[in-house]
């Protein structure tokens, strides 16, 4: 076998990445919960559901940082819509600037789809989100193969009710029969050296209600050195559109759009593409639904984070909403 030695430049991009907080997932010691589907279907076969409700799971405090969750048999599981699957229930930190959480589930021999609830204070789904937000994504650097995706928590109204404190990650039954063709180590070496890829087939790797998820939790105020405090103008502008006809949203649509079109803004890190694309999309998203409030929410949490477009989606998308 040829070995290929790694670049002086390649290793102190893997070091670098290393010490901005990316870790090996110890994919060895985990072996056994990746190494056979049809064991894992079959002990899910025979499991029974914990609980009648979400207020019953126990929810385990998830700590900023990096967490390792692995789901396996030890886990309880639960009668979830899609049918029966084992899952973990986290209680996100408290006290911080909006959270910005990564999951990615491993590939090894199998691999877990990964699906998440959002729960506020009195255990009401406020979010399910599954395949419009993991996606598969090739070994990089420090990073596996994985099924990756991001979830972003809006922390500007701490005691509301409302907000999300809850979160739970499972494996939905109906994605376990399936699988997922990664990339061949062998094509994803050639695309990083600028090589012809090679002509061979890419694996398939089945889908199990087991797996090993990496999670990382992001206090996204501390990471731009700004206080994790309450906005009093969000609660001014929420009770004042709870308070609000219908007949006067037409007015408070025009005058949002002027007070964000109006409003600085602070100079911040260059946002990353995907981070920018999800804003955009939650916005317009927002002001279809008509809830204003929380679009403006969004464009100024999105241009504290560095984004550059945000207030031109926001007035962009009104304008087209006033138009229907």
């Amino acid at each position: 076998m040829k070995l290929v030695k790694m670049s002086i430049a390649a290793m102190v991009t893997a070091l670098l990445a290393g010490c901005s907080g990316s870790m090996v997932v110890p994919m060895q010691d985990h072996a056994s919960i990746l190494s056979n589907a049809d064991q894992a279907k079959q002990a899910l076969s025979q499991a029974t559901s914990c609980c009648t409700g979400f207020n019953e799971f126990n929810y385990v405090s998830l700590p900023e940082g990096e967490t390792l969750l692995a789901i396996d048999g030890k886990q309880p599981s639960y009668q979830f819509d899609e049918g029966m699957s084992y899952f973990a229930a986290y209680r996100l930190p408290a006290n911080t600037g909006n959270l910005a959480i990564t999951l990615a589930s491993q590939v090894s021999k199998t691999v877990l789809v990964p699906k998440v609830i959002m729960l506020d204070a009195q255990f009401k789904v406020t979010r399910v989100l599954g395949e419009s937000v993991f996606a598969y994504q090739p070994a990089h650097l420090l990073d596996n193969d994985r099924i990756e995706g991001r979830v972003f928590v809006d922390r500007s109204m701490p005691g509301n009710p409302a907000t999300e404190t809850y979160m739970v990650v499972y494996a939905p039954a109906n994605e376990t029969a399936g699988s997922t063709t990664i990339l061949h180590p062998a094509k994803a070496f050639a695309r990083a050296n600028g090589t012809v890829e090679p002509d061979i087939k890419d694996p398939v790797i089945p889908h199990s209600p087991w797996g090993l998820v990496q999670i990382k939790v992001t206090d996204m105020a501390k990471g731009q050195g700004l206080e994790a405090v309450f906005k009093p103008e969000y609660a001014d502008k929420v009770a004042m559109s709870q308070a609000k006809p219908a007949t006067t949203a037409v007015a408070a649509t025009a005058a949002t759009t002027a007070a964000v079109a109006a409003a600085p803004s602070k100079p911040a890190p260059a946002m990353l593409s995907e981070t920018e694309s999800f804003y955009n999309a939650q916005i317009e998203k927002a002001v279809k639904a008509g809830d204003i409030d929380k679009a403006m929410q969004l464009v100024n949490e999105a241009e504290r984070a560095g984004s550059t477009k945000a207030k031109s989606v926001f007035i962009d998308a009104v304008k087209r909403s006033q138009k229907n």
